[in-house]
């Protein structure tokens, strides 16, 4: 039966079109070039540094801002 619905499916314009989508998709994943594991865990404890020094950054500006709003509103 599932024989069957895939001859028909590719028999329509959709499923043609889709079937070569799928063949297309197979052929980039090949072309990927994956990160070595060095790769990876460098650019993971970058991403976790920025992370921190934006958390920092954000934290000082609240802080800065609450100070200011006491200082305005008594």
């Amino acid at each position: 039966m599932a024989v069957v619905s895939l001859a028909v499916v590719y028999q329509t314009t959709v499923g043609r079109q889709t079937w070569a989508y799928v063949g297309d998709a197979k052929t980039e994943v090949r072309k990927v070039v994956w990160p070595t594991r060095k790769e990876t865990v460098q650019t993971t404890l970058i991403v976790l540094v920025v992370v921190f020094l934006v958390a920092l950054f954000l934290w000082a500006l609240d802080s800065l801002l609450m100070w200011l709003m006491r200082l305005l509103t008594g």
